[in-house]
């Protein structure tokens, strides 16, 4: 159903309360949860029906009915649900508060969204008396949350005309308005065709399993369980951390946009912003036609991909999964004013920084949907390309078949007493690697693979420590004759091409950050492309009658970074 359907009641309000800990109530659970004052003789169904000014209201739950999923109805009307045993209570707008012609047409199109956003919104399980002082955080069918002011005797900011009316299966409030109904995340896609296209990113990954907690058992058939009520639960697989889809492992949202009970902080880019996401993330993720190697083990067969479908692929999810923010996991925010801090985190734990973490918000106003807030936007102002950081002393990421047989690799932890206060910077980690020759005068090297690696321009650098980081005796400190070797693709063929630095001279006093590549262009992607890597070699370039005389012949190395070049 469209929002216009929201237009058709006349006195709802747009705005819920929102209060922490709503439910530490020092009424008794009696006041609460029991039944109202009073002998209880009719059913919740028998008390509306008799309410003079609920007559509207009547004429809809007799004519709904109760959908087990978006698809399915029941057999059941509320004019059956409510003559149940179940518990309940029923918040029900006065008659004038609605347009019934309107709504009674509504039905006919698409009941099952009366259902939900009309019907449930009114009614929630167990019986709840309006009673004490407290405010009480209430559930309603449709699973949104209610707020109850039991001093003002307000339910959602709606005046309670009259309240506590007891029946035999709950209780019934009246109210001077309908409940607002407010959409929540993927409510809002599903209901605003300007986010059309990101919708259907969602839509296209959605899951239909049986909910088997809902669901009644039928008979054993077969030795097999039926059902004889079946409710089915829809979700989109790209809610999840990773999911599979289409034979592909794909990275995902790591949010259900769906839950009630969370709060998120969703940019949504209209189509005219997803477009644009499109067309500015697509040179980023360039892949080519011949096979990548298998450079974690050359035993097996390189990966050979289709580089459009990839392409499209990676570039979706580079686009989808920085979306979304759970604000406590941010550590400066406001849920109306977003984004005003140097760096923000997704849900997919993506860091967006600066100035991007400001930019993407700024000058866009929040719409409140039930579980959050979203932030529409023509734009797509997110830097596409992220730094990537190894460090030194990860094993994951140091690639032996780079290493010579002359060279040993050690890893070593610094502490605040171990180490050389006369070196100045900090350590990533507090941890290093560091080579150790095995032959005499035979250069040592190391090298790391590099991943995730963009189709894009990157500074690259290594982080160098001075071999007495740690040695505070040692009087004869040699500087580091090195230089870099960058191992990679270039996408015209299968053989990969090695672009070598000029040699570098470290220096000895401090945590060097030395440039090794300045905007160096990486032809192809490899984020995706699994055992498919570049890699960076650094090795000592003093020759043997320089090594140990006038230069070391270890290599000390903090962290090795690959910076991305921001864009215009």
């Amino acid at each position: 159903m469209e929002r216009k359907y929201m237009r058709l009641f006349k006195k709802g309000v747009l705005g819920a309360a929102v209060i922490a800990g709503c439910s530490a109530c020092t009424d008794t659970i009696d006041e609460h949860y029991g039944i109202s004052d009073g002998v209880a003789t009719k059913s919740l169904w028998e008390q509306i029906v008799e309410q003079p000014n609920l007559k509207n209201f009547a004429k809809v739950l007799e004519k709904v009915h109760y959908y087990n999923n978006e698809t399915k109805a029941s057999n059941l009307t509320y004019k059956d649900i409510l003559q149940q045993n179940n518990k309940m209570t029923v918040w029900a707008p006065v008659d004038s508060t609605f347009d019934l012609d309107a709504v009674l047409a509504d039905i006919e199109k698409d009941e099952y969204s009366v259902d939900h956003r009309f019907v449930r919104n009114h009614i929630n399980s167990f019986a709840r008396n309006v009673s004490g002082s407290e405010a009480d955080s209430i559930t309603m069918l449709n699973s949104k949350l209610g707020i109850l002011d039991n001093s003002q005797k307000k339910f959602k900011d709606v005046d309670i005309v009259e309240a506590n009316i007891p029946a035999t299966n709950g209780v019934l409030h009246k109210l001077s308005a309908t409940v607002p109904f407010l959409n929540n995340l993927y409510e809002y896609m599903q209901t605003t065709p300007e986010v059309s296209s990101l919708y259907q990113y969602f839509s296209e990954r959605d899951t239909t399993y049986l909910d088997e907690n809902q669901s009644v058992q039928g008979g054993i058939v077969n030795g097999e369980v039926t059902w004889a009520d079946s409710v089915m639960i829809t979700e989109s697989k790209a809610f999840n951390f990773s999911f599979q889809y289409r034979g592909e492992t794909w990275s995902g949202l790591n949010a259900n946009l769906k839950n009630e009970d969370s709060t998120f902080v969703m940019i949504m880019p209209t189509n005219t912003g997803w477009d644009k996401a499109i067309a500015k993330t697509y040179p980023y993720f360039k892949y080519m036609g011949f096979a990548y190697a298998n450079k974690d083990d050359k035993n097996k067969e390189g990966k050979k991909v289709n580089p459009d479908t990839i392409q499209k692929n990676q570039s979706l999810m580079s686009i989808v999964n920085r979306l979304a923010f759970s604000p406590n996991r941010q550590k400066d925010y406001t849920l109306e004013d977003f984004g005003h801090t140097d760096s923000l985190f997704t849900t997919s734990y993506i860091v967006v920084d600066t100035p991007y973490c400001n930019d993407i918000f700024k000058g866009i106003e929040p719409i409140r949907v039930s579980n959050g807030y979203v932030y529409l936007t023509d734009d797509y102002r997110y830097n596409v390309s992220d730094d990537i950081e190894v460090e030194g002393e990860s094993f994951t990421y140091l690639y032996s078949d780079g290493i010579n047989v002359s060279t040993r690799v050690n890893t070593a932890s610094v502490t605040s007493t171990s180490r050389n206060p006369k070196i100045k910077g900090s350590i990533s980690g507090n941890s290093y690697a560091y080579t150790v020759p095995l032959s005499l005068n035979t250069a040592t090297n190391i090298a790391y693979k590099l991943p995730n690696v963009l189709s894009t321009k990157y500074d690259i650098y290594a982080i160098i420590l001075p071999e007495n980081i740690q040695d505070t005796l040692k009087t004869n400190t040699m500087p580091l004759k090195f230089a870099a070797t960058i191992n990679y693709y270039d996408g015209t063929s299968e053989l990969e091409k090695s672009k070598t630095s000029e040699d570098f001279i470290s220096d000895t006093t401090k945590v060097d950050t030395v440039l090794l590549f300045k905007d160096f262009q990486f032809p192809i992607a490899y984020q995706g492309v699994d055992n498919a890597y570049p890699t960076l070699k650094l090795e000592v370039t003093a020759g043997p009658r320089e090594i140990n005389k006038k230069y070391t012949n270890s290599i000390y190395v903090d962290k090795i970074i690959l910076k991305a070049k921001k864009e215009e």
